[in-house]
This record gives C-alpha cells, sequence and structure tokens, in this order.
C-alpha cells in the first residue's frame, strides 16, 4: 500500500509518500510532480493522515519533535547518520563531523554528508540543521533559501 499526498508549506508544496512501515520519501517543493495521482482524503492511512497533520503542525509551530513511523531504507552508515541527525533537537544545529562522530566514525564528515544529500525523508530528519564546520549553511536538496526559511522558522539566525 503506497500512498501519495501533497501539502502546501512556506517552502513550497511537498509531496509525502508512505506505505505500510511509515513514511518513505518526502519530496521538497523542487522535486512534486504536480501531476502525479493523490491518494484521496477518505482512503488515505492512518500513517499518512498523521504525517500530514504532523507537517502541519511543525510549520503551524504547534510541533517541535515528529513521531511518525519512518521507513528508512540506506545503506547501512547512512541510516546511522540520518539516525543521528533525527537526534537533533528543534532550533539547534550541529555539523556534518559531528554528525559522522555521532555515527561512529569521526573521519566520515564526508560521508555524512553524502547521507544528507541523501536523505528521502527531510524534515522528519531535520538534515537542515547541519552546518559545515566552519558554520557556513553547506548545502540542502531544497535549496538554500529553503534551508534559511527552515532555520529561521526554528528560531535561528541564519545568514549566507
Amino acid at each position: 500500500m503506497n500512498e501519495f499526498a501533497t501539502i502546501e508549506t512556506p517552502i513550497g508544496t511537498l509531496g509525502v509518500r508512505t506505505n505500510s512501515k511509515g513514511v518513505y520519501r518526502l519530496h521538497l517543493a523542487n522535486d512534486v510532480d504536480s501531476k502525479e495521482t493523490e491518494t484521496p482524503n477518505n482512503n488515505q492511512s492512518p500513517i499518512l493522515k498523521n504525517a500530514l497533520k504532523q507537517l502541519r503542525e511543525y510549520f503551524d509551530e504547534n510541533r517541535t519533535t515528529f513521531s511518525v513511523p519512518l521507513d528508512l531504507q540506506m545503506p547501512p552508515f547512512y541510516k546511522k547518520a540520518l539516525l543521528e541527525v533525527a537526534k537533533i533537537p528543534y532550533g539547534k544545529t550541529v555539523s556534518y563531523q559531528e554528525i559522522a562522530r555521532r555515527a561512529g566514525n569521526a573521519k566520515a564528515s564526508r560521508a555524512a554528508g553524502s547521507a544528507n544529500a541523501n536523505n528521502p525523508i527531510a524534515i522528519f530528519i531535520p538534515c537542515h540543521r547541519i552546518l559545515a564546520s566552519d558554520g557556513t549553511l553547506g548545502g540542502y536538496g531544497g535549496g538554500l533559501d529553503k534551508k534559511m526559511i527552515l532555520l529561521e522558522h526554528e528560531g535561528l539566525d541564519v545568514r549566507l
């Protein structure tokens, strides 16, 4: 049972994909196919409904953590790194190097960066909270403007 729905947010239209295990993909605004058929509201599973509800609450400033089930299918180190990213508190940032250290290999900051670049469940796994070691924004699949909006939404003062 794969499902798909979109949601309007301050960073554009996001697409959410779920299956019986959980959310397995979040399409950022630059990656949503507007022609794709959405699962009708009355046929949406509790997982999809809850994922959309929690995203709305996050953008309405009524949620700082997510509790939807995730179905993260990635190579072991990437998965380990992204599970560490998921632990970063709302309104806080850490470096790629710190994520690598937390994932068990302090010298793997490039691999941690790669894991973040390939994060299929952005926002739920908040890769926007990862910065370069020098404090600059680094990259973001949705664009640096979107990363800045997300960080400012969480109360951080950011500049390019």
